[in-house]
C-alpha cells in the first residue's frame, strides 16, 4: 500500500502543475487572435473616419461596411451609425447639386448648411461654399458693386483651405480696398493748391484795396477842392508815395487774376477726384477649385 501511494501522489502533483500552464498558453493564443481582429477593424475604421472628415461619403461608407465584415464586429454600433451618416450626406449633396443646377441658390445653400451640421469638418462642402461665394463676388465685382463683392469674397475666404485659392481671393479683396480707398495724395495736393492760390489772390486784392483807400484819403486831405494842385511839399510827398504804392498794387492785377484762375482749376480738380472713381480693369486670371476632385480650374474674365 505504501508503494502505491507514491505514484498516485506523483500523478496528482503533475496534474496540478500542468493545468495552469495549459490555461495560460490557451489564453495567450486567444489574446493574440483578438489583437489581430482589433487591428483589422481599427484600420477600416480609421480610413472611414478620415474619408468622412473630407466629405467623401461614398468611400467612407465602404470602409465602415468593411468594419462590419470583420469577425466579431458584425453588429458594431459605431460602424452602422456612420454608414447611416454617410448615406444622409450623399443624399444631401445630391440635393444641393440638383438645386444649384436648377439655379435654386437659397435651397442649395440650405442643403450645404445641413451637410456642415452633419459633419462640420466636411472639406468638400466647405469648398462648395467657397465656389458659390467666389463666383458671386466675381459677378458683383464686374457690376462695380465693390462693397457687396468684398463681402462675398470674405465669405469665400472663410470656407476655403486651398492655398492658391486663398491667395487669389486676398488679391481680389486688396484690389477692392484700393478702389474704395483711393490714394489721398492727389486730393491733398489739389486742395493745398486751391487754398494757397485763393489765399494769395485774396491777399493781393486786400493790399490793392488798402493802398487805393490810403491814396484817396491823402488826396482828400492834400487837395480837398480836387484842383489837382498840392502846394504843401510834405503833403505832396505823402500823396506821391501813396500813389506809387497804389500803382504798384494795381500792376499785380494780372497775378491776382492768375491766382484766381489757379484756385478755380484746383477746386474743380478736387471736386472731380472726390466724385470720380476710376473704373478698374475687370479682366483677371482666376483660379477656382473643383469641389469634387480637389483640382483647380482656370478662368479668364473680361
Amino acid at each position: 500500500m505504501h508503494k502505491l501511494i507514491h505514484p498516485f501522489i506523483l500523478l496528482l502533483l503533475l496534474t496540478v502543475f500542468l493545468m495552469p500552464s495549459r490555461r495560460v498558453m490557451g489564453g495567450s493564443r486567444e489574446t493574440a487572435k483578438t489583437i489581430v481582429v482589433d487591428e483589422e477593424y481599427d484600420r477600416y475604421r480609421k480610413r472611414g473616419d478620415d474619408l468622412f472628415k473630407e466629405g467623401k461619403y461614398l468611400e467612407a461608407r465602404r470602409q465602415y461596411q468593411n468594419c462590419l465584415e470583420v469577425p466579431g464586429f458584425e453588429n458594431d454600433t459605431y460602424a452602422k451609425e456612420q454608414i447611416q451618416e454617410c448615406t444622409t450626406g450623399l443624399a444631401l449633396r445630391k440635393q444641393a447639386d440638383d438645386a444649384f443646377g436648377q439655379k435654386k441658390i437659397a435651397e442649395a445653400l440650405n442643403f450645404l448648411n445641413q451637410l456642415l451640421n452633419l459633419n462640420p469638418e466636411d472639406r468638400i462642402t466647405k469648398e462648395q461654399f467657397a465656389d458659390h461665394y467666389e463666383r458671386e463676388g466675381n459677378q458683383l465685382f464686374n457690376q462695380n458693386k465693390y462693397r457687396a463683392a468684398r463681402d462675398s469674397y470674405t465669405k469665400a475666404l472663410s470656407y476655403t483651405a486651398l492655398p492658391t485659392r486663398r491667395e487669389t481671393i486676398r488679391l481680389q479683396i486688396q484690389t477692392i480696398d484700393k478702389i474704395l480707398k483711393p490714394s489721398v495724395v492727389p486730393k491733398v495736393v489739389t486742395g493745398l493748391v486751391a487754398v494757397g492760390a485763393g489765399a494769395y489772390a485774396l491777399l493781393l486784392r486786400n493790399d490793392y484795396n488798402s493802398k487805393f483807400s490810403a491814396l484817396n484819403q491823402i488826396s482828400q486831405t492834400a487837395d480837398p477842392t480836387g484842383s489837382g494842385i498840392i502846394a504843401d511839399p510834405n503833403a505832396y510827398r505823402q500823396y506821391n508815395e501813396a500813389y506809387s504804392a497804389a500803382e504798384a498794387a494795381q500792376q499785380k492785377n494780372g497775378l491776382f487774376k492768375a491766382c484766381v484762375g489757379v484756385a478755380a482749376i484746383a477746386t474743380v480738380a478736387e471736386l472731380y477726384l472726390l466724385l470720380h472713381k476710376t473704373k478698374p480693369r475687370t479682366s483677371a486670371l482666376q483660379w477656382r477649385s473643383s469641389s469634387q476632385s480637389w483640382g483647380l480650374a482656370v478662368g479668364y474674365t473680361f
